[in-house]
């Protein structure tokens, strides 16, 4: 921790039950890290996500119940929220996660009128091919802008994005507000001892795991598959693992399957978490995630940690996969798919063995807890004005 600096931080996200992705791996490591600096850290959420907190817990974080975000009726949530927002101690930081939430909009108002800092981590909510994926939500999510959420960004202290692209779509936002660049932070302890379990499988596998949503790319990657060479799929199986979101999303892909007739190499399963989900990509032997937007992309990182090499798009901000010659990143199109699938499905064991092993210790040296808590760490100390700004705020 910076020497004579105190500090009470507090944190904002709805839920931690790992259906609903990235944010609920990456908001834990960032208090966990930040606790273990000697930060006074107190995490709000709802309160049915205790039981996945129990590491924070232990490290010392204060775990405060706030009101579920999925209420019947509105006015009844802004009372709740409003009687709870009252009833929580002062902090010098308020740090909220996502934009588009009213609870994130109170709490921003409040620390706005009491004057205290706050920073908001958008999450990926301002990136224009999230917005305007879907015609209801980008109409709902237009007007929340314009009556309070451009103001909340706007007013924050400073907004922290996790890649120098989502920095760039806050910015063709019109937000002026300083933006620090501040990447996810991976719990390598989950990783240490762990060994692939690839060896002498019938077939081959290609992993999707993610949400399966419209945006991550899955159905140009199934109309991709399915123009594979039949000689080439003998060998090989793609493994599409997550919750469906839309809850009927899964029932489109599956009929996509079907009609491209490619049941017999592509499995659908359940989401995984923990040990299953290291497990599934400790078996698999290329990983892909061909999203139209990411603004991290926790899953990618976690393959790399599992020697997994990684397909993906520029549409993700994982250039690093070139750079460090362990995976590919691609413009997305159908035709870019196929060429890379079937050069990447193409290579030797130990040609993705290697590439593997790079991407694993790129991701150890780059992503750590301790080095994005420290940066996470010095944002706050110029916050408050004990600091000089740091090198990553632009």
């Amino acid at each position: 921790m910076l020497i004579g600096i105190s500090m009470k931080v507090i944190h904002f996200l709805g839920s931690f039950n790992p259906i609903y992705g990235g944010p609920t791996y990456s908001v834990k490591s960032q208090c966990l890290g930040l606790a273990n600096r000697g930060v006074n850290v107190s995490l709000a959420t709802e309160s049915e996500s205790k039981r996945y907190l129990m590491p924070l817990i232990e490290a010392g974080v204060k775990v405060v119940d706030s009101p579920t975000e999925t209420p019947n009726i509105f006015q009844s949530l802004y009372l709740r929220f409003s009687r709870f927002l009252k009833g929580i101690d002062e902090y010098d930081i308020y740090h909220c996660h996502g934009v588009w939430r009213l609870t994130c909009h109170w709490v921003s108002r409040l620390a706005f009128n009491q004057g205290a800092k706050y920073v908001v981590n958008p999450r990926g909510d301002l990136e224009m091919s999230r917005i305007n994926y879907n015609k209801w939500k980008k109409l709902k999510k237009t007007l929340a802008w314009y009556l309070y959420a451009k103001k909340d960004v706007q007013n924050a202290s400073c907004l922290i994005a996790t890649s120098k692209q989502e920095a760039q779509s806050i910015r063709r936002m019109g937000v002026a507000t300083p933006i620090a660049i501040i990447p996810n932070g991976m719990d390598l302890t989950e990783f240490q001892s762990v060994t692939r379990t690839n060896a002498n499988k019938e077939k081959k596998t290609v992993l999707f795991l993610s949400r399966v949503n419209p945006i991550k790319g899955l159905e140009l990657l199934l109309e991709a598959w399915a123009l594979l060479p039949s000689e080439l799929l003998d060998g090989w199986e793609l493994h599409i693992v997550g919750n469906s979101d839309p809850v009927d999303y899964k029932t489109v892909i599956a009929g996509l399957i079907s009609r491209k007739k490619i049941s017999s190499s592509v499995k659908m399963f359940d989401a995984m978490v923990g040990y299953e989900k290291i497990n599934k990509y400790l078996s698999s032997d290329l990983f892909i995630l061909p999203s139209f937007s990411e603004n991290f992309g926790n899953v990618v990182a976690e393959a790399m940690l599992c020697e997994c090499p990684v397909i993906t798009t520029t549409n993700t901000p994982w250039d690093c996969l070139v750079s460090e010659s362990c995976g590919w990143w691609i413009d997305l199109s159908i035709e870019n798919l196929v060429r890379t699938l079937s050069e990447a499905m193409s290579l030797t064991d130990m040609q993705r063995s290697e590439m593997g092993k790079r991407a694993k210790c790129f991701v150890e040296n780059t992503f750590s807890i301790e080095s994005v808590s420290a940066q996470t760490e010095k944002l706050y100390t110029w916050i408050m004005n004990e600091g000089e700004k740091p090198e990553f705020v632009v």
